[in-house]
């Protein structure tokens, strides 16, 4: 991957965990989908992001 694709998943991965806010404090999803949501979110960072940064790299 390149920095353009990066930067796309980075601009998606934002506005997935806005919109999940946004949907959490207009209660049309619950606490538990917000929180799912979240993790993975968070999980995909820390693990996933940096595989493809390295990819990219080699």
């Amino acid at each position: 991957m390149n920095a353009r694709h990066l930067k796309i998943v980075g601009y998606v991965l934002v506005s997935v965990f806005v919109l999940n806010i946004l949907l959490f404090s207009l209660r049309i999803i619950s606490s538990s989908i917000f929180w799912i949501v979240l993790i993975l979110g968070a999980g995909f960072v820390y693990w996933g992001l940096p595989r493809l940064k390295n990819n990219r790299d080699a």
